[in-house]
């Protein structure tokens, strides 16, 4: 996986798909592809997260980015013929950026967590683990609780990744350190 940011997005880059999950409280004000996410859908991995200021435009820079790459899930036998399957989410209030700018400038320093408070606020966290679209449903559920701890009372949507790699750390113990690291990412921000 691999981040990118510029002023007003940042971009969370899976070119060869990871499993997310996604919790909405509030009303889903800018928002894209979150019913992609439910786990009784077809989809089973998403290719970016983006994380955006303002509205959702930045989300067409890295799904354009990401299929000039031959990224997203396959709709047909040649390598171009992919969707990226890019779910975002917008703090309303706040400027946006260029999403093809930041994948551009991504890099493999990935944090826990990220988080972008305007008049409405979206988080992400990411976890070591190998875990299926419901138990990474459940870890963004979990990961709210670091919205409320500090003190973030707006409409919110947290996307919550899994890497794949099996460490074999509990849910629970996920889902807790997803919400210390939403918060954390909440105070220096």
């Amino acid at each position: 996986m691999l981040l990118g940011r510029v002023p007003g997005v940042a971009v969370l880059l899976a070119p060869a798909g990871a499993v997310a999950g996604v919790d909405v409280r509030g009303a889903p004000v800018g928002t894209r592809e979150l019913d992609l996410l439910d786990p009784s859908t077809l989809v089973r991995h998403v290719h970016a997260v983006v994380l955006a200021g303002g509205g959702l435009s930045p989300a067409d820079g890295v799904v354009r980015w990401l299929a000039e790459r031959g990224h997203g899930f396959p709709v047909g036998a040649r390598p171009f013929e992919v969707v990226p399957i890019v779910p975002a989410a917008a703090a309303l209030g706040l400027p946006g950026g260029d999403g093809y700018a930041a994948c551009e400038a991504a890099s493999d320093d990935v944090p826990a967590a990220l988080a972008v408070v305007g008049e409405t606020a979206v988080g992400l966290v990411v976890v070591d683990a190998e875990l299926g679209p419901a138990e990474c449903r459940r870890v963004a559920m979990s990961a709210h609780d670091g919205f409320a701890r500090a003190g973030v009372t707006a409409p919110a949507t947290v996307f919550a990744v899994a890497t794949g790699v099996a460490t074999g750390t509990p849910l629970n113990d996920l889902c807790t350190a997803a919400a210390d690291a939403l918060q954390l990412a909440v105070d220096v921000a």
